[in-house]
């Protein structure tokens, strides 16, 4: 959108500064004003006072000066402000840029990481347990950064790294032997494999022997014994049949499914190379990796020799970045395996892998329930991702027959306007605060909620639709305060993917896709559309509504996130 405008920018106002500051250099520094009032565009020159011995506001001044000088046609002004220059655009360039909303394709989109590749690990459920609320975090903020990256362009690899391996398995299998005749595999399958995993451990109170028969089991399924193996790859793909239905209503995909077991013919190499490269201490039999005094030793080895999370998530981040030849490795994981993330990125440090300070743990808090104990699958005490996403749909199917009960095809709308409720919900918040979940709020049309904006696209829709034309020109200046403010609002929307990509955090495109609605509806509100005063008036506003209807269907899809004809 603006990238081609800030490069001729910058190239125009590079040989005004000192030769350290490159054409890219300058291009860099841009970013959005303090404050609207400051203009469209701000460069701040702080790092040129150490080298000038100036201070920051007086080398502001002194370039703002020279750039007026230049007399740049798509510049109206150029100002100094407490060590930034800040620079207003042309009423001509902003129509200009209107135009080009609707003719590109991927608005808003970057080049800047073309040819570089970014896996990300999201989802991730574990074989054989109902994907449950707290899942849901993990599924839309990844899918969200994962778009986020490929706006950015990055080539992107989702990478569900399924929990398919540990002892849990034998437990699973040994249950299976003794009690899977007595469960309805056939026509339930899934929910049956569940009632299975439960019922072992509701058996462990009264027989805790079995937990032997469990252990037991599971070596054997170690071992290469044939038919564990079958009943093993039976639970895996139960498991996903289920799990894809869930992500198909996200709108959710990987790429690659890399489960946790298809490590473990890596992790003897692991533990070889750590102890090559004399990083492992023993500490009461098992094997570590010793840290700083801040932080607990890194077990790489339990005391009998098994392996761990930490042995497992080295030998995949050396698949990731090396095998794979990735150049980010981001983990979409809660917030209670910081420790665990930090030791593990601390190891590859140690191991000297040039890249360890590419790999970055996405962290996220927990959602909180009002009157809601804690969540526990062994037990079946699980609030299912499906239920919460039923209920939402159900929720908006009664607000569509108060509102709207002629509604053709209200099943559908239901469906598209819940799941995406939930999921703005979810994104709306800065991803590493705890998150109360609020039935009410999260479906309310007119409150700060994923309806309210899907409603504002269909009205924009509407709108264009009873117009009767297409392909709307920006031919006049819009001068009202509402339509510059939307203006405005339009040309942050290629920042905001950069700045939410930058801090790995969707709630600030969520947030911002808000704000820009709430600018339509003031001018939606202010300014007549197809009763405009003229008809030039009247076609470039509706630009205009074209042009914003674009930015925030675009930026819905990036948060996965439909917009239905009608509402």
């Amino acid at each position: 959108m603006l990238t081609k405008h800030k490069e001729n920018l910058a190239l125009k106002i590079a040989p005004l500064f000192p030769d350290s500051f490159s054409k890219e250099t300058v291009l860099g520094l841009f970013e959005k004003p303090k404050s609207k009032d400051h203009g469209h565009l701000s460069l701040p020159v702080f790092r040129l006072s150490k080298e000038l011995k100036k201070n920051p506001a007086e080398i502001s001044k002194e370039l703002s000066n020279k750039i007026s000088d230049l007399k740049i046609k798509e510049i109206l002004k150029v100002d100094s402000v407490s060590g930034f220059i800040n620079f207003t655009w042309t009423s001509d360039f902003l129509n200009d840029v209107l135009r080009s909303f609707i003719e590109q394709k991927n608005l808003g989109y970057s080049s800047r990481y073309k040819g570089k590749k970014l896996i990300i690990d999201y989802s991730s459920p574990n074989v054989a347990k109902p994907m449950h609320v707290g899942h849901l975090r993990a599924t839309v903020i990844g899918q969200a950064v994962r778009n986020l990256a490929e706006t950015q362009g990055y080539e992107v690899i989702g990478l569900n790294h399924l929990g398919d391996w540990g002892v849990q398995y034998g437990k699973l299998a040994w249950a299976y032997g003794e009690w899977g005749k007595n469960y309805d595999f056939e026509n339930k399958a899934f929910e049956s494999l569940y009632a299975l995993y439960v019922k072992f451990h509701v058996e462990v109170e009264k027989r805790p022997e079995i937990l032997e028969e469990g252990s037991k089991t599971f070596k054997r399924l170690e071992e290469g014994d044939e038919h564990l193996k079958d009943l093993w790859k039976m639970f895996i793909d139960i498991s996903l049949k289920e799990y894809n239905k869930t992500w198909a209503r996200l709108g959710v995909k990987h790429d690659l499914v890399r489960g946790e077991s298809f490590y473990s013919d890596r992790l003897a190499s692991v533990v070889e190379e750590l102890d090559e490269k004399k990083l492992l201490t023993l500490s009461e039999g098992a094997k570590v990796v010793e840290l700083d005094e801040k932080r607990p030793p890194c077990l790489i080895t339990k005391s009998d020799g098994a392996s761990l999370y930490a042995t497992r998530d080295i030998a995949s981040a050396q698949y990731r970045m090396i095998e794979l030849g990735c150049d980010v490795n981001l983990y979409v994981v809660g917030q209670e395996q910081k420790l665990h993330f930090s030791q593990v990125f601390s190891v590859l440090e140690k191991m000297n892998y040039s890249w360890a300070n590419e790999c970055h743990h996405i962290a996220f808090g927990m959602y909180r329930f009002k009157n809601q104990g804690k969540m526990s699958s062994r037990k079946g005490q699980v609030i299912s991702l499906n239920e919460v996403l039923n209920q939402a749909v159900e929720m908006v199917k009664k607000r569509i027959e108060e509102k709207n009960p002629d509604l053709k095809d209200k099943d559908t709308v239901a469906e598209t306007v819940g799941v995406g409720a939930v999921v703005f919900n979810d994104l709306l918040n800065d991803r590493v605060k705890d998150v109360e979940f609020d039935w009410d709020k999260l479906t309310d049309f007119e409150g700060d909620s994923g309806p309210y904006i899907q409603y504002s696209a269909v009205r924009s829709k509407s709108l264009l639709k009873k117009s009767g034309a297409k392909g709307y020109n920006a031919v006049v200046d819009l001068t009202e305060p509402s339509e510059i403010a939307l203006i405005n609002h339009l040309l942050d929307y290629e920042n905001i993917l950069s700045l939410s990509f930058k801090s790995f955090k969707p709630n600030y495109l969520a947030n911002y896709l808000l704000d820009l609605s709430k600018s339509f509806s003031s001018f939606y509100g202010k300014c007549p559309i197809l009763s405009a005063k003229t008809e030039e008036l009247k076609q470039t506003r509706l630009h205009l509504v074209e042009s914003y209807l674009k930015v925030l269907t675009l930026g819905l899809s990036v948060l996965n996130i439909k917009v239905p004809d009608e509402m």
